[in-house]
């Protein structure tokens, strides 16, 4: 039997967004990405560097940032103290909502932010599977599972973005509804994601801050209006994107 799928609505191969649709194919995606590095690092020269060619090898943090351009990570590594807070807060996120387990065990390198610069956490499409975490991250149980879910939620349309554009290389940069400038797109796709996905935490969790998820829909109100006034810079998948986070606002 063979088995054929339209590579054209990547919504509809993978069943929506991640943390945001029950029927999200992580598992479809994540194999997909081990084959598109795999014959990234063939066409690069770099597969001879990894001997094992398994699947989890390709999913590894150390064989993603293989590939990268090679940009320095600042980062030291965690205390021991810091990764059993992390290992429970991931513990915790898993137990809030059972489908997410697929999505929080995710090969990630979390490190300590080094140097500080005054974000709580950090995360890039050039470091692959990377989450830094600032000394901040760790005030609170509340705050670190806010930070980490925040920082997930990037590196799953990361992966979607190893496969598929979702801007244009003519986009031009713009300014978040927060105020940071010189911003592409694809990250205000991304706020408007973690909005969306911290919205969805926090009325699971049932613990939101006061005034924590006014913010956010506040947030995730402006990132959608943004969108709208860039569309043209969105490829089809950005623009897909962009409708399927209106329909869950």
């Amino acid at each position: 039997m063979t088995l054929t799928y339209d590579l054209s609505d990547p919504l509809a191969l993978l069943g929506g967004l991640p943390f945001l649709d029950e029927e999200f194919a992580a598992k479809r995606l994540l194999a997909a990405v081990a084959a598109a590095r795999h014959v990234t690092a063939e066409r690069q020269g770099k597969a001879g560097r990894i001997t094992d060619n398994a699947l989890e090898t390709w999913l590894a943090p150390s064989g993603a940032l293989l590939l990268g351009g090679g940009q320095p990570i600042p980062a030291i590594p965690l205390a021991p103290v810091q990764k059993d807070q992390v290992n429970g807060a991931l513990t915790e996120l898993g137990s809030l909502i059972p489908t997410w387990t697929a999505l929080t065990t995710l090969p990630v390198r979390y490190a300590c932010l080094h140097v500080p610069n005054g974000a709580i956490s950090a995360s890039s499409r050039a470091w692959p599977q990377h989450v830094l975490l600032a000394e901040d991250a760790f005030a609170t149980p509340l705050e670190l599972r806010e930070q980490i879910t925040h920082e997930l939620a990037h590196q799953w349309l990361y992966l979607m973005e190893e496969l598929w554009r979702i801007e244009l290389p003519s986009a031009r940069p713009v300014t978040l509804p927060s105020g940071t400038a010189n911003r592409s797109p694809s990250e205000v796709l991304g706020a408007a994601h973690v909005a969306a996905v911290l919205t969805r935490l926090y009325a699971e969790a049932g613990d939101a801050p006061e005034g924590r998820l006014e913010r956010l829909a506040a947030y995730q109100a402006g990132c959608l209006a943004l969108l709208d006034q860039i569309a043209d810079d969105l490829t089809d998948l950005g623009r897909d994107i962009a409708r399927h986070l209106k329909e869950v606002a």
